[in-house]
C-alpha cells in the first residue's frame, strides 16, 4: 500500500483562513496608513493657511493696509517692494504677486515663492483675490495653477475639500470662512447645491479661505 508523506499534503482550512486574516489585516493597516497619510496632507492645507491669515493680520495692524495694495510700500517697506495702487481691490496677477512680496519683504513671514507664488503641500499654489464672483472679500485662493486670477483650476476632489472644510469650518462649500468654487476645467461638479458631491473622484474644486 503507498503512504503519503505529511509534506505532501495541502494547507487545512484552518491554515487558509488564518493566511486570509492575516492577508486582510495587512492590507487594513495599509489603507489605514494611506488615509492617515492623506489627512496629514490636508491638514497641512489649513496649517498653511493659518500661518498666512496672521502675517495678513500682522500686516494690516502694522501699516493699515493690505499686503499688494500698499501704495507706499516702496518707501515704508523697502526699496525692492512695489507699490500697490491703494484702491482696495486685489485681482489680477500682479497684484497676487505684491501680496505675497509685501508679506516676505516686511519680515512677517518666510515664504519661498515660486514665479511670485508658495506652493501648496498637496500641489498647487495659493493667490489671493478679492473679484471672486458671488464671494465679497479677500481670499486665499488653493489652486492648481496662477496663469489666470479670475479663473482657477482645482487641485482637490470634492471629498479632499469637504475634509478640510468639515473640520474647520461649516463644511458647507457656500458659507463661512472656507468656501469652494468649481474647477475652471472642471470634468464634474465640485458641489451640487450647497454640498460636496464627494461622488466626483476628479480634482474639481477650487478652495477658498477668506482672510478679509
Amino acid at each position: 500500500m503507498m503512504k503519503f508523506s505529511n509534506r505532501n499534503r495541502g494547507f487545512s482550512l484552518i491554515e487558509v483562513a488564518i493566511a486570509i486574516v492575516v492577508i486582510s489585516l495587512i492590507a487594513g493597516f495599509a489603507l489605514k496608513g494611506k488615509e492617515l497619510i492623506n489627512a496629514a496632507r490636508l491638514r497641512s492645507v489649513v496649517d498653511q493657511v493659518n500661518t498666512f491669515r496672521i502675517a495678513v493680520q500682522s500686516f494690516t495692524d502694522k501699516y493699515g493696509v493690505l499686503p499688494g495694495d500698499f501704495n507706499n510700500a516702496e518707501e515704508m517697506i523697502g526699496s525692492s517692494s512695489r507699490n500697490g495702487r491703494g484702491d482696495g481691490v486685489i485681482s489680477s496677477i500682479e497684484d497676487a504677486k505684491r501680496f505675497w512680496q509685501h508679506l516676505v519683504a516686511s519680515d512677517l513671514i518666510s515664504l519661498e515663492l515660486i514665479n511670485g507664488y508658495p506652493r501648496s503641500k498637496v500641489g498647487g499654489y495659493y493667490t489671493v483675490s478679492s473679484q471672486i464672483q458671488d464671494h465679497p472679500g479677500v481670499w486665499i485662493v488653493l489652486c492648481k495653477d496662477t496663469s489666470d486670477n479670475q479663473n482657477f483650476k482645482g487641485v482637490l476632489s470634492p471629498e479632499e475639500a469637504y475634509y478640510i472644510d468639515k473640520n474647520n469650518d461649516t463644511g458647507n462649500c457656500s458659507t463661512g470662512e472656507i468656501q469652494a468654487i468649481k474647477s475652471s476645467d472642471a470634468s464634474g461638479e465640485c458641489f451640487i447645491g450647497s454640498r460636496y458631491n464627494i461622488k466626483n473622484k476628479n480634482k474639481d474644486c477650487v478652495l477658498l479661505f477668506k482672510i478679509w
